[in-house]
């Protein structure tokens, strides 16, 4: 739920607690792919206000949250 609501990061009180936690708030391989095709479809029509992919319509909120994700993913060696 914290990840959904925006958090990136959690306080643990005990070691054992890191794994679990990092393993929640890392991006999924699939959100990271669908991230950089937002970002890349942004960038290939200029930067256009609105992009178009496989149907669906995604405008600036949309490339500012995947530029989020991404760069979460990068500081997370992915």
């Amino acid at each position: 739920e914290a990840e959904r609501d925006g958090f990136t990061g959690k306080m643990a009180i005990h070691p054992a607690q890191v794994p679990v936690i990092n393993a929640a708030f890392t991006p999924s391989a699939e959100a990271v792919k669908h991230s950089l095709a937002i970002v890349q479809a942004f960038e290939a029509a200029g930067n256009p206000g609105v992009v178009g992919i496989g149907g669906k319509m995604y405008d600036r909120p949309h490339l500012r949250l995947a530029e989020r994700l991404l760069a979460r993913a990068r500081a997370a060696g992915i």
